[in-house]
């Protein structure tokens, strides 16, 4: 069996969307004969979810020692200190702003930037003692990348990069700079990026259309990188009935964090359009989000009146999550109109339960992953008199017959195991 160095700031336990896709390619990857040895970043205030570690196999080494324990420490005496200088909190005027999501041209850094020399040093020493044939980064956060860079050089060995985001093809770079100080940030960000790029023996990307677009920036990548989706894992869900109890209520379900990326303006204005057409009471139609919600959030449904149809719960184990889509009517994905590139990583779990699913997303890649069910549809963002019709259609269905959709089964194209052949490929070539 053929041992790499992954460097993951998120893998688990933390129970965060940018650790899943590690956790099941490394599930995936020990069968095919490659032995992941995880240095991973968990930050104190993490959400964890431990039958993510239970889930991997003996195999897999997980080194959870990214994080200079000096550094938290120094966070931890400044953030008490600042408290008792500043008092208690005020209580805030208004609904807060939604969660900011990746932004490398706002902001340089990251949360794991200054813990990384002492990653650094962590990562050779992890390397040199589990023997290790080859260096894989998985980034963001993007601070991560010169951690792997580093190792590679210093152990002679080859260097392959993750991109489970574009970095500086990111959407939030898209419009012109704004002022010197932005603009000293896109020359950095590009600079950086190429040096590192260039320096990598095989680049991943996670759509085609991310792929296509950073061979046409780089032109050095044609040749080395290729794209592994993000992908669904089945056996990491617990078993769901063949036949689960039908909700009473017309059920819309979307999970995962809502952010400034994912507002609820479009899914909003259809329900209103559709609740006041059909003259719906909450006990016909509901939204249920899961996971996190900030009160920005909350203020929105409740301006659009919304409050009784709208059902937030908190986050839920990976494990609970197909029982929790196998009983939803339509399954919804919603993106920003920017993000071109990139694919909401829940379009995989929801391709895994086989119910329908509506993605609102500019991003036509979509279209190849929703062509399994002739019932899903993807609708473009600000299309709100189109998102009403697919809704529409789906309740229709729901008042005739009061039953759940039947599962369609899911294409294997999509799933942890395809994604470890792709990625077993390019660690067999660069390692044999």
């Amino acid at each position: 069996m053929r041992t790499f160095l992954l460097v993951a700031p998120y893998f688990a336990p933390q129970a965060a969307v940018g650790a899943y896709r590690w956790v099941k390619l490394a599930r995936h990857l020990v069968p095919r004969g490659f032995r992941p040895a995880v240095l991973c970043a968990t930050f104190p205030e993490d959400a964890r979810d431990p039958e993510l570690l239970r889930a991997l196999p003996p195999e897999v080494v997980t080194h959870d020692a990214y994080l200079d324990r000096r550094i938290l420490a120094a966070r931890d005496g400044l953030t008490a200190l600042e408290k008792r200088l500043r008092g208690p909190k005020p209580a805030m005027s208004g609904p807060a702003r939604p969660i900011e999501g990746l932004n490398p041209f706002r902001d340089l850094g990251d949360r794991c930037v200054l813990h990384g020399p002492h990653a650094a040093r962590e990562a050779v020493e992890l390397a040199r003692r589990e023997g290790a044939q080859a260096v894989v980064v998985s980034a963001g956060p993007f601070s991560c990348l010169p951690v792997g860079v580093h190792a590679a050089k210093s152990l002679g060995l080859p260097l392959v990069l993750d991109f489970r985001d574009p970095w500086g093809l990111h959407e939030s770079g898209a419009a012109p700079p704004q002022g010197a100080a932005e603009r000293a940030r896109h020359h950095v960000v590009a600079a950086l990026e190429q040096r590192i790029l260039a320096r990598a023996d095989h680049v991943v990307l996670n759509t085609r259309r991310a792929l296509a677009a950073y061979q046409e920036r780089y032109p050095f990548l044609v040749g080395k990188s290729s794209f592994v989706r993000n992908h669904f894992d089945a056996s990491l869900y617990d078993p769901t009935p063949a036949s689960p109890e039908p909700p009473p209520r017309f059920t819309i379900l979307h999970t995962g964090t809502l952010r400034a990326e994912t507002r609820v303006d479009d899914i909003g204005q259809a329900l209103r359009r559709l609740i006041d057409r059909e003259k719906l009471t909450p006990a016909d139609l509901v939204l249920r989000q899961i996971g996190r919600a900030t009160e920005y959030e909350r203020a929105e449904v409740e301006r659009l009146g919304l409050s009784a149809f709208v059902e937030f719960a908190p986050t839920i184990p990976q494990r609970a999550l197909l029982g929790e889509l196998r009983r939803a009517h339509v399954l919804l994905s919603m993106v920003d109109p920017r993000v071109v590139l990139r694919i909401a990583a829940k379009t995989y779990d929801y391709i895994a339960s086989g119910m329908p699913i509506v993605s609102i997303t500019e991003n036509v890649e979509v279209d190849e992953l929703l062509a399994h069910r002739p019932d899903n549809e993807r609708i473009r963002p600000g299309d709100v008199d189109a998102l009403v019709a697919a809704l529409s259609a789906h309740f229709d269905r729901f008042r005739t017959t009061r039953a759940l959709p039947t599962p369609v089964p899911a294409p294997a194209e999509f799933s942890s195991e395809t994604a470890a052949d792709r990625f077993a490929a390019v660690l067999d070539r660069l390692t044999a």
